[in-house]
């Protein structure tokens, strides 16, 4: 599926006339501060619209992870939150960054002249939505699986097939090493060795970000 934007199919002139409608709110953040932190009343969505962030979520007992990383266009905000009680989740700026935020209410409930980019704009919203849990159902799927190895597999085999590329083609994943091991919830150490390991078994090669399925 191709990965949808927020002003998609909405020309210049209709994001001026959008404007009052949803009473948008724009905020610059600096690298390494916080954008936003999730709350148990979803009360706004945000958009990156310049820059590069990431969301990480941490427990009572002060243990963290990497749950998404975004990038620009990406959609993001409590309503996205998962329902886990103890939980907080914190989008922090990994680059300078320029984000639209918007209230869910106006969302919710749209101007009385239902106007065409106004409608475009929630069908957006709404792809962007559906496009966003099943993100989050991968990364569950993922982090629900029992060793480091089968962890890998299953990301490089979805992101693979996502690629475009044939079987046994060389195909890039969309973040780095670090991240990759961030977004395992296993250290980055561990994760090389397995992919070694890997290398040496026949299941793959790699060099970097670049990796090919041999099985």
């Amino acid at each position: 599926m191709r990965k949808v934007r927020f002003l998609d199919n909405i020309s210049a002139e209709s994001i001026d006339k959008m404007l009052p409608c949803f009473k948008p709110v724009f905020k610059n953040f600096q690298a390494g501060e916080t954008v936003l932190t999730y709350s148990d009343n979803p009360q706004q969505v945000a958009v990156l619209l310049r820059g590069s962030a990431k969301l990480y979520f941490s427990d009572i007992e002060g243990d963290y992870g990497l749950l998404e990383s975004y990038e620009e266009g990406d959609l993001f905000g409590d309503v996205f939150s998962l329902p886990l009680s103890g939980y907080e989740y914190t989008v922090t700026a990994i680059t300078d960054c320029h984000v639209v935020f918007i209230s869910y209410d106006h969302i919710l409930h749209p101007c009385c002249h239902v106007c065409e980019h106004h409608s475009q704009l929630i069908s957006n919203l709404f792809l962007m939505t559906t496009q966003r849990s099943q993100e989050l159902s991968l990364h569950i799927n993922i982090l629900g699986q029992p060793t480091t190895r089968k962890k890998l597999l299953t990301y490089l085999q979805f992101i693979h097939a996502g690629s475009g590329a044939g079987e046994g083609d060389l195909f890039e994943i969309p973040m780095s090493l670090g991240s990759l091991s961030e977004y395992l919830c296993v250290e980055r150490t561990a994760m090389m060795r397995e992919i070694r390991k890997m290398n040496e078994d026949g299941i793959l090669e790699s060099n970097r970000r670049q990796f090919k399925l041999l099985t």
